[in-house]
């Protein structure tokens, strides 16, 4: 009897309602799913913004130390901090990876077999073929260096080891990590990260680039290494890649449009807009503007390493929040996110 109480009260008006449908109960204020994330956010701890900074500062110093020796300039100060710190963050990203996933075997489980549709797979593989080169070839830097000794295996490593070759050969792996790493957040569902493939893996390519560059001037300072040309070129290096890292992060604003809210939320607003927008592009490129000063390198160094440091942060926190939000993720799912005339990008 109750029940045929609520079904004719339900049908007054000619309107059916009822009470677990968000559309057509007019009671609910929740739309969407119930309120109910409809998708798993990443469950990344801050293990993976560092690797993804490191993998970016790698590329860069890949990129800009190869260059260099490709284009006959001759400084060993800078050659031999390339190839160390191409070791190290090799060494250092597996080690991240691994402490993130929790369990050891779970990335040897990734290394039984190659999938090419599958970016965390082809990176876990470019992260290998890279390690290694970069092994090789600083191991020959040690060898020179007369780190590994003065017996006959390291005079070997010198003489046989083609360490330029192996350089030119790792450059295109190198940058491939540096950029796979903003393909790895476009290739989900999660709003904010799916809506800007195009751009994802550019832009943090050109942030890691911009990291490096700085990251080699500030170690260059700090020894007081380097030839003068070298903090020269630099210095013209970080700027043009700043202004090209703040050209590709303007343009994915544009191709997120209202699926970019999060990286202006209040708790993520003060690491991308105060961390990156000002503090690592505005900032840097208004003292590099300037007189160049040993001090006022260093600090301008450091800001833009804080600031890439910052975007993959506020990259990987705004797509927790995206993957939280059922109507951002509703709107994308059904369309709006498609390819519009009016679009540019």
């Amino acid at each position: 009897m109750a029940d045929v109480t609520q079904e004719t009260r339900q049908q007054q008006n000619g309107k059916i309602e009822t009470s677990h449908h968000p559309e057509t109960d007019s009671q609910r204020k929740d739309k969407y799913y119930y309120g109910i994330p409809p998708i798993k956010r990443a469950h990344w701890t801050w293990q993976i913004p560092i690797y993804f900074w490191i993998g970016g500062i790698s590329a860069g110093v890949q990129l800009f130390t190869t260059l260099a020796n490709v284009l006959g300039h001759k400084d060993e100060a800078l050659t031999r901090i390339g190839r160390y710190t191409a070791l190290v963050t090799m060494i250092l990203s597996p080690i991240l990876l691994i402490w993130d996933l929790g369990r050891p075997e779970r990335f040897y489980n990734m290394m039984r077999i190659w999938k090419l549709r599958s970016p965390m797979s082809n990176q876990s593989w470019a992260l290998v073929v890279y390690g290694n080169l970069a092994g090789l070839i600083a191991a020959r830097q040690a060898a020179e260096d007369g780190l590994l000794g003065r017996g006959l295996l390291p005079r070997l490593v010198a003489r046989l080891v083609p360490a330029r070759f192996l350089s030119v050969l790792a450059l295109p792996v190198a940058l491939f990590v540096g950029s796979n790493t903003g393909t790895l957040l476009s290739a989900t569902s999660v709003p904010i990260w799916a809506r800007n493939w195009m751009l994802m893996g550019p832009t943090f390519l050109a942030s890691g680039v911009s990291t490096a560059l700085s990251y080699l001037s500030l170690v260059l300072h700090l020894g007081h290494w380097g030839e003068k040309k070298t903090h020269h070129v630099l210095r013209r290096a970080e700027r043009a890649t700043l202004l090209i890292e703040a050209g590709l992060i303007a343009a994915s604003l544009v191709r997120m449009s209202r699926w970019s809210k999060p990286l202006f939320s209040r708790e993520i607003a003060p690491l991308f807009v105060g961390g990156t927008l000002l503090g690592g592009i505005a900032a840097p490129l208004a003292l590099l503007s300037g007189k160049e000063t040993r001090g006022k390198s260093m600090f301008t160094s450091t800001l833009v390493l804080l600031g890439g440091l910052a975007l993959r942060f506020a990259m990987v926190q705004a797509g927790r929040k995206s993957a939280d939000d059922p109507e951002a993720y509703f709107t994308f799912a059904r369309g709006e996110n498609a390819p519009q005339p009016e679009d540019k990008i």
